[in-house]
């Protein structure tokens, strides 16, 4: 016979999370600010004036779309249950967690950053932290 905690903790060993329906939602809205962010290009002066935007305007709109339809083909329910099990993590898994967030946030700052500091500069900054994130010993070897 067994107990209502060995079922509950059968249940938490056999589940395997399902971020899909948080991927769907990412990749809808990133789309939908890229799509938002196409119209703030500058036309052609020669030529068709809405040729550069045809690419990005195609672009954007199949990242809504697929996200769309992954939101849909997904189970929204199981996805918000994995991330609620995010909370109870292992150590390791949180770390991994905090690993993927870090370099997300250093890609955003490395987009930003890039037109202003310039090619060498940005990427510099970018592999630097993405060398802390890996290994914090191996960055004090490489300045030095």
């Amino acid at each position: 016979m067994t107990t209502k905690s060995a079922k509950v903790e059968s249940q938490k060993a056999s589940f395997k999370p399902d971020y899909n329906a948080l991927m769907g939602f990412v990749v809808a809205a990133f789309g939908l600010v890229y799509l938002i962010m196409t119209f703030n290009l500058k036309r052609s002066a020669i030529g068709d004036p809405l040729a550069p935007l045809y690419f990005p305007i195609g672009l954007g709109s199949m990242l809504v779309i697929f996200g769309i339809v992954q939101v849909i083909r997904s189970d929204i329910k199981k996805s918000i249950e994995s991330i609620k099990q995010l909370k109870n993590a292992s150590d390791q898994d949180k770390q991994i967690n905090h690993m993927i967030a870090y370099t997300c946030v250093a890609g955003v700052v490395y987009a930003l950053v890039f037109e202003h500091l310039g090619f060498v500069l940005s990427t510099l900054g970018f592999m630097l932290a993405m060398l802390m994130l890996t290994d914090r010993k191996a960055v004090v070897k490489i300045l030095l």
